[in-house]
């Protein structure tokens, strides 16, 4: 079976992956909403479904994208936290001077 092993550097370098990969996706999310408040006061599409349609892309998928960005930027703090505490028991630990015997 194959170990992993991880080090706070790990930690903090995927914590802070993670937070620009969130960055990134809420950027996105701007720029689709941008995009979706441009053909929402265009008229671009009329009929029936129309309002039935913008409704649907603010209230589910929009909020949908907001709590996955909402998450990313949750696991980014834990994996941080989970770094900083990894760092201090090493450190911690260190300075004991442990014997088995």
């Amino acid at each position: 079976m194959r170990k992993i092993k991880m080090t706070f550097d790990k930690l903090n370098a995927l914590s802070e992956e993670i937070n620009e990969l969130s960055n990134d996706f809420h950027m996105r999310y701007i720029e689709i909403d941008s995009i979706l408040e441009s053909i929402e006061s265009s008229h671009t599409w009329i009929g029936k479904d129309e309002l039935s349609y913008y409704r649907l892309l603010k209230e589910k998928y929009m909020v949908a994208l907001k709590e996955i960005n909402n998450v990313l930027d949750e696991y980014s703090a834990f994996l941080g936290n989970a770094g900083r505490a990894k760092e201090g028991l090493e450190n911690d630990m260190a300075l004991k001077n442990i014997s088995i015997y």
